[in-house]
């Protein structure tokens, strides 16, 4: 069920992803971000006001963290997209259960297999062949996505923990606000007017990303943190179609070899799934 889950959560966050770089320069990327997280909140109020629930979390400091890390995240993420090919950036995003296997020890208390490390070690390789540094300097697009999928994965286990003691249309919701606000701190002096394609094109990366949002927190209910994430690798498949549809962007050899060393780390760290245990 939470595979099934996070599937549908990657298909949704691929598509957000290729309207995001649909958008490109032509909007700042911190009032993106705030529409972005603007948009959905009626939904989830009204949904939380008919189950009756509050609107505050428990863990109230988890859910900062997951909201600071998250929103790092999405800034770094949305800036590689409008910066570098689609499917480069979503390659290099998908080393995020690498670090979720090095953190989970750490943050949500799941102990990863000696064998996990052998996974991370061949995905880290991986990173290092599509940025491809022996040929030119290291390109800042490709360490912000890095370092965003490095935020997304200390997100996405405090959401582990969240879902713990709170319900996921309350944590999405409380994620919203706060990473509203923080866009709204940022971008209070940078607004610009929006055409109203540019308005169709944030409703569709809002919309996609609301729903993957709300999949993925399902998800993480049911399964392991790394389990899940490696799930996500579905969405570099639809990367690449976008890419090369919509920019006829085709990915050099050193970016699918790079790509299938990730994948063979997610997907070692997912045979895994059966020797990982779960500290009580």
């Amino acid at each position: 069920m939470a595979l099934l889950l996070m599937l549908c959560a990657s298909a949704s966050f691929a598509t957000m992803s290729a309207l995001v770089k649909a958008i490109g320069g032509d909007m700042p990327i911190l009032q993106l971000v705030l529409i972005r997280c603007l948009l959905p909140l009626p939904f989830f109020v009204f949904l939380i006001l008919s189950q009756k629930k509050s609107f505050i979390v428990k863990a109230r400091v988890t859910v900062f963290l997951r909201s600071l890390f998250g929103f790092l995240a999405m800034v770094g993420f949305y800036y590689a997209l409008t910066h570098m090919p689609l499917a480069d950036c979503i390659f290099i995003g998908r080393s995020q259960p690498l670090f979720l296997a090095l953190l989970a020890p750490f943050i949500v208390r799941e102990k990863v297999p000696r064998e996990a490390w052998f996974a991370i070690f061949t995905g880290l390789v991986g990173v290092f062949f599509i940025m491809n540094p022996a040929v030119t300097p290291l390109p800042l697009p490709g360490l912000v996505a890095l370092a965003s999928a490095c935020f997304a994965s200390f997100a996405h286990l405090m959401v582990r923990r969240l879902n713990r003691t709170d319900d996921p249309d309350v944590i999405v919701f409380n994620f919203f606000v706060l990473t509203a606000l923080f866009s709204l701190l940022g971008s209070r002096n940078h607004f610009v007017l929006f055409s109203f394609d540019q308005l169709v094109l944030v409703s569709g990366v809002a919309f996609f990303a609301t729903v993957g949002q709300f999949l993925m927190t399902l998800a993480y209910r049911y399964d392991r943190a790394p389990v899940v994430a490696s799930a996500s690798y579905a969405s570099v498949i639809l990367s690449v179609v976008y890419g090369y549809f919509f920019w006829n962007e085709i990915p050099d050899i050193h970016v699918f070899f790079g790509a299938s060393l990730i994948l063979c780390g997610g997907f070692s760290l997912f045979r895994c799934r059966f020797h990982v245990r779960e500290s009580a």
